[in-house]
């Protein structure tokens, strides 16, 4: 992948629930990027040049925009901003795409991607890619989130669930409804019927609950298994 600085101008902004936007920019010239891959985000906040790394989650087979999927921090300067600011027509400055953990990696015929919250918007770019591969015989995708309301791109991932039969997909929450038919608790809780043999496991999400599933997984003693983890704070 070449590294480039480029500019973009933010054309769309998605409310996709309380706490997570997707936020579209329009780029100044094309970009190539693999999907897993992330960009440097560098926007004026009140006069100081900020800077910040997301995530690309949007399609790789569109390189005239891209869209990363933000989530928001209490603590952080940035998203509250993002927040706070009617962002459609602001122009950014945009360095990468960056990152190890591509889809270029990953080789087996077995793929299960694990998100928890904002950390399923790459993992939403990453299916696109992987259900175009005809050699992929099974994807497994489950997101973990705390509330219902949390759960983003669902539309997205029961559609691709429903027009693919390689595809499966779980949502998990820690604090589901009452009467609610979704799964309650962590992704690690329900991981213990899944072979991970000969498989590539992609984690994204909070380093403790990475690490935690991660863990869960290696309990198991799977043979083979590749892990391409993106930890954040």
């Amino acid at each position: 992948m070449n590294i480039k600085k480029i500019r973009g101008e933010i054309i769309k902004v998605i409310d996709l629930s309380k706490t997570a936007k997707e936020i579209e920019i329009k780029l100044s010239e094309p970009i190539d990027f693999l999907p897993g891959s992330f960009i440097n985000l560098f926007i004026d906040v009140n006069g100081e040049i900020m800077r910040r790394a997301y995530s690309i989650s949007s399609s790789s087979s569109n390189r005239d925009t891209l869209t990363l999927t933000v989530r928001l921090s209490l603590t952080g300067v940035m998203t509250q901003f993002l927040w706070s600011t009617n962002l459609i027509g602001k122009e950014v400055d945009l360095m990468g795409p960056l990152g190890l953990n591509t889809v270029d990696k990953m080789k087996h015929d077995k793929i299960y991607l694990f998100a928890f919250g904002i950390g399923v918007g790459v993992v939403k770019s990453i299916s696109d890619y992987f259900i175009n591969i005809k050699k992929v015989k099974s994807l497994t995708i489950y997101t973990g989130s705390r509330q219902e309301d949390e759960i983003i791109y669902k539309e997205y991932f029961d559609k691709l669930s429903q027009d693919f039969d390689n595809v499966v997909v779980k949502y998990i929450v820690s604090s589901p409804l009452e009467g609610s038919n979704i799964s309650k608790g962590y992704i690690q809780d329900h991981v213990d019927n899944l072979d991970f043999n000969n498989s590539d496991v992609y984690v994204c999400g909070q380093e403790k609950a990475c690490s935690d599933l991660v863990n869960k997984i290696n309990s198991l003693n799977p043979k083979d298994c590749n892990f391409y983890i993106e930890g954040f704070h």
